[in-house]
């Protein structure tokens, strides 16, 4: 709905710049161009070399902003209107600048996002007791194409904070157990459920603090499709003496042997350690992890909940990190929600490894036999969209309400 009213203002509003803004320049392919394609067909075009789409006629400049230095691509222009897509992940000096290039005139800013934390300055500064801000909340039973069934099966896919936000749509506290959900009669198994047709493996590296490599299985013929399966845990403190970065080689190499390792993902800030391992093998795919933390939390609690990822009981230390990981309390008073820094070396190594691989990809949503055959069942059905197909060039564009 909100990509339809933004080509309302595209098609009739004030002329002047207008910018579409998303976390990177891949979230904005999937969330906002791939959409348009379906509402107007070929009347969108993007053009990756200048980051520009233009509907219409009309230039709009699209911005990545990930990360605080994207401020100064959107420093300067002044903007007549702007689509913002899960506006609480754009930073937060990002946004205040877009804000302030949008005061001209009838200039307007168009924004989705899930709820997040209630102290998100998006919700303490903008929408809260705003008088130039209008929200509206949706739930699942407001989406016209979603039938009963698929509202039933997407409700069971979130447990704990992310369903009170996602499913319940509130801004609520990440507070108390972060996997408060996790049960071992349920999520921890005696022997992996299968063979594994490749393994990855993710790599916490640590001198002064514990080192874990955590092995993960795959196979995507069975259920659970991933399951961590060996551990390695050295905790200098417990130890009474550090291991050197070739001491750490050797414990990794004996640690993988005779095992199928597709890839290696390991703590971005551990290049020593990334530089000895490509010197002993130079065979082993190395590379650098992903850490998103917030994002790779989601991840696990997502597979865990619907029973798409298991832990072999042989990772002790694993499932007692998992047991005991909690948010900081006085961080997520200030609107930033972090666990603490306790026993998460394993747990790092874990998200490291699945977050990297699998975090950013369609597959995370067809990660069950029960959806793969339910996605099957909604093909055979052809169920029918209420929009409007793509309007052929050349014609007039109306604005559609589902029937």
């Amino acid at each position: 709905m909100s990509l339809w009213r933004f080509l309302k203002e595209i098609k009739h509003g004030p002329s002047g710049q207008f910018v579409v803004i998303s976390k990177s320049i891949g979230s904005f392919k999937r969330n906002v161009y791939e959409q348009l394609q379906k509402i107007i067909g070929t009347d969108v075009h993007w053009y990756s070399g200048k980051q520009e789409m233009f509907i219409w006629g009309r230039q709009i400049h699209v911005i990545g902003a990930s990360d605080e230095r994207s401020e100064s691509r959107i420093k300067g222009p002044t903007f007549m209107s702007a689509y913002v897509d899960e506006a609480t992940e754009i930073p937060e000096a990002a946004f205040k600048m877009l804000v302030s290039r949008c005061a001209m005139g009838n200039a307007k800013i168009f924004a989705t996002t899930n709820p997040d934390s209630p102290f998100h300055y998006l919700k303490t500064e903008f929408i809260d007791n705003n008088p130039d801000v209008k929200t509206w909340k949706f739930f699942l039973e407001d989406n016209p194409v979603l039938t009963k069934e698929e509202q039933e099966y997407l409700k069971r896919q979130y447990k704990g904070l992310w369903h009170k936000r996602f499913i319940l749509a509130e801004w609520c506290l990440a507070e108390g157990s972060i996997f408060d959900f996790f049960d071992e009669s349920i999520n921890v198994c005696d022997e992996p459920p299968s063979y594994a047709k490749y393994y990855i493996v993710g790599v916490d590296y640590g001198t002064r603090n514990a080192c874990s490599f955590i092995m993960i299985g795959f196979n995507d013929e069975v259920k659970p499709e991933i399951w961590a399966q060996r551990e390695y845990y050295f905790d200098s403190e417990k130890a009474g003496y550090q291991k050197t970065d070739a001491e750490y080689a050797d414990d990794f190499l004996d640690f993988i042997s005779d095992y199928p390792i597709k890839e290696v993902y390991i703590d971005p800030s551990a290049a020593s350690f990334k530089l000895e391992l490509r010197r002993r093998n130079p065979r082993l795919v190395i590379k650098e992890a992903k850490n998103d933390v917030r994002n790779g939390i989601g991840v696990l609690s997502m597979r865990f909940a619907i029973g798409n990822l298991k832990i072999c009981n042989e990772c002790t230390n694993l499932i007692k990190e998992i047991q005991g990981y909690v948010w900081d309390s006085k961080k997520a008073e200030k609107g930033k929600e972090e666990p603490v820094k306790i026993r998460d070396h394993a747990i790092d190594a874990l998200r490291y490894a699945v977050f990297s691989r699998w975090g950013d990809k369609k597959e995370l949503r067809e990660i069950t036999q029960e959806q793969k055959e339910f996605e099957l069942w909604k093909k055979q059905k052809k169920m029918n969209s209420p929009w409007a197909p793509p309007r052929p060039q050349g014609k007039p564009m109306h604005f559609l309400r589902p029937k």
